[in-house]
């Protein structure tokens, strides 16, 4: 009690000095162990592969994503009408839209593999080519699988968007020798470019919703 009586200001002064010093001592140190911190981060994310390199990666994935899904949601609201026109768009002879037709998708439980724990359902749907007398060269074919699978808008030019449906099965005939086994005749040579489409089908996949 002798001290406080005799306390004036200078003794005040360093008194208070004297406490404050161990914390100031130790806000200084976690100051600089912030600071290093903080250095070792930026080291780490301006790095070649850093976090910075990963964000800007996966920005990118979300811009396609976000872009994917406003240009494919014809392809999966309105299936009719995406199939239509990109079969129109691969057609490079006469070809009418009512050569031609798409069953609505039918749901089906997809097969994945025992290891996966994410269910999923596949939505089905065929072409149907109401022409029996309907023949096209293979280019076709193959254009119409490319244009279907690519999600690709006719016309636009687009790249890199994702795809959506995917060719399930495939059944195709040659029509030249389709009627030689029609009347029995000794096949020529080489079969001409004209192929008959039997069946045609493509199917997309959503993970499935579990109901609640």
């Amino acid at each position: 009690m002798k001290f406080l009586r005799e306390m004036d200001l200078y003794r005040g002064l360093i008194l208070i000095c004297l406490l404050a010093l161990p914390v100031a001592g130790w806000w200084c140190n976690s100051l600089a162990n912030s600071i290093k911190e903080c250095e070792a981060a930026v080291r780490e994310a301006t790095r070649p592969g850093g976090l910075l390199e990963q964000i800007g990666g996966y920005q990118k994935k979300i811009e396609l994503v976000v872009s994917n899904r406003s240009s494919t949601a014809g392809a999966t609201l309105q299936p009719r009408t995406y199939f239509e026109g990109q079969i129109m768009a691969s057609a490079s002879q006469n070809l009418e839209k009512n050569d031609f037709g798409l069953t609505d998708p039918k749901e089906e439980t997809a097969v994945t593999s025992a290891s996966s724990k994410q269910k999923a359902v596949d939505f089905v749907a065929e072409v149907q080519w109401k022409r029996k007398d309907l023949s096209m060269p293979l280019a076709f074919v193959y254009a119409v699988i490319m244009n279907c699978e690519s999600g690709a808008r006719p016309g636009s030019g687009a790249t890199g968007l994702q795809s959506i449906w995917k060719l399930r099965e495939l059944s195709i005939v040659n029509a030249t020798n389709e009627r030689l086994v029609a009347t029995m005749d000794v096949p020529p040579p080489e079969l001409e470019d004209k192929w008959a489409i039997k069946k045609m089908t493509f199917a997309r996949r959503e993970p499935k919703r579990d109901a609640k």
